[in-house]
């Protein structure tokens, strides 16, 4: 019997215009009635996660920021911040990359130090809560995840200039344009793990979702793991089952159906 459900947003639950599908609602009210625990597990910042799920915020799992940050009924599970004197270089290293640009990840808002069109664009797809700064080296708070937005392609453009803080930080491309920094013991899975044994759940009661390579861990913490059929194929090798619909066909809700209301 499942009694915990993990899903990743972008590429996974939401659409490609980044919706969440209509019957997940009905759907939503289901599991909570059948005592199914259901988390969010993203790269988005809690608070764009409370955003898009404000009328059950207080009953999700919020796993943001690729793990960094839990929420559960507005009490902090966990918390892990990016050492502050990594910050620097992990910026400077973006800036010698064309076409890709950093992002310090806050508890409250992003930062930015460049107003370019593709940029805010891509910011504005998933949150407006950002500040644009001349210099993010000088901005003194503590940063749940830097992100950089790669619009030439995170795995081949960004990635190859982070090789060299891989022994002591955690590099992941979350996106087709998306490369994630967290500490090393920061990712979905982990938090997952943290969830089932808060909840004594094991991974035979654990169904997850995802479709990129920040979803790796997580896929073996369940033994009910699906990528999506849109997802990476590096994914795929590593999760149990792959969906039989992509994203924009809510592939997720389907599995969701089939496992806990129809077996």
């Amino acid at each position: 019997m499942i009694k915990l459900i993990v899903t990743d947003l972008d590429g996974t639950l939401l659409n490609d215009q980044h919706e969440v599908p209509e019957r997940f609602w009905e759907m939503a009210d289901r599991l909570f009635s059948k005592g199914i625990k259901l988390a969010i597990a993203t790269g988005r910042p809690h608070f764009s996660i409370a955003a898009k799920f404000q009328t059950i915020i207080d009953q999700l799992y919020s796993i943001s920021d690729n793990g960094s940050l839990i929420v559960h009924d507005n009490t902090e599970l966990l918390s892990k911040s990016l050492p502050p004197h990594e910050i620097q270089a992990l910026v400077m290293a973006a800036r010698g990359v064309d076409n890709a640009w950093p992002i310090l990840c806050g508890r409250e808002q992003w930062y930015l130090e460049n107003s370019d069109e593709a940029l805010m664009n891509a910011v504005l797809a998933y949150h407006s809560n950002f500040k644009v700064v001349n210099d993010l080296t000088k901005v003194e708070e503590a940063f749940l995840k830097v992100t950089v937005y790669d619009q030439a392609g995170a795995e081949t453009n960004s990635h190859p200039h982070y090789k060299h803080f891989e022994n002591r930080l955690k590099i992941a491309v979350g996106g087709a344009k998306w490369l994630d920094i967290t500490r090393t013991d920061v990712n979905k899975g982990e938090a997952v793990q943290l969830l089932q044994s808060l909840n004594n759940i094991s991974p035979d009661e654990t169904l997850v979702f995802g479709d990129f390579m920040n979803d790796y861990e997580m896929m073996k913490t369940a033994t009910y793991s699906y990528a999506m059929k849109n997802a990476n194929p590096k994914l795929k090798e590593v999760a149990n089952f792959v969906t039989d619909k992509d994203n924009n066909e809510a592939g997720v809700l389907d599995i969701i159906e089939k496992l806990c209301f129809n077996s």
